[in-house]
């Protein structure tokens, strides 16, 4: 699900860099996908653009190119006005998908303690 290669690549293979963003990315991410959630339910939508545009930028960061793709999706829908109502679907999809990254993530982590 995640692919650190690019961040291996750009960290020169720093063990303690790797470490640090992972982390963030636990610490960050559940957070920001409840705050999306409030968004969604509440229909404040300029906030769901800001979450998604947050959460795209950290998923590509750790190479979890199926949460960029969601977010993106989500992001572009609220940018240029589309069908709203499309957005809660897509984001009960986007925190399937995080659900699951953040248990590859821990796994993950553990080869950089």
């Amino acid at each position: 699900m995640i692919n650190l290669d690019n961040l291996k690549n750009l960290s020169k293979h720093n063990h303690a860099f790797i470490r640090e963003i992972l982390e963030v990315y636990l610490m960050n991410t559940p957070k920001d996908v409840d705050s999306m959630h409030e968004s969604v339910k509440s229909g404040d939508f300029k906030m769901v653009r800001y979450f998604a545009h947050k959460l795209k930028s950290s998923s590509f960061t750790i190479g979890f190119t199926e949460g960029f793709r969601i977010f993106q999706k989500i992001e572009l829908c609220v940018k240029d006005d589309q069908d709203e109502q499309q957005i809660p679907g897509l984001f009960l999809e986007a925190k399937v998908l995080c659900d699951s990254c953040i248990k590859e993530v821990k796994i993950e982590l553990t080869n950089y303690t």
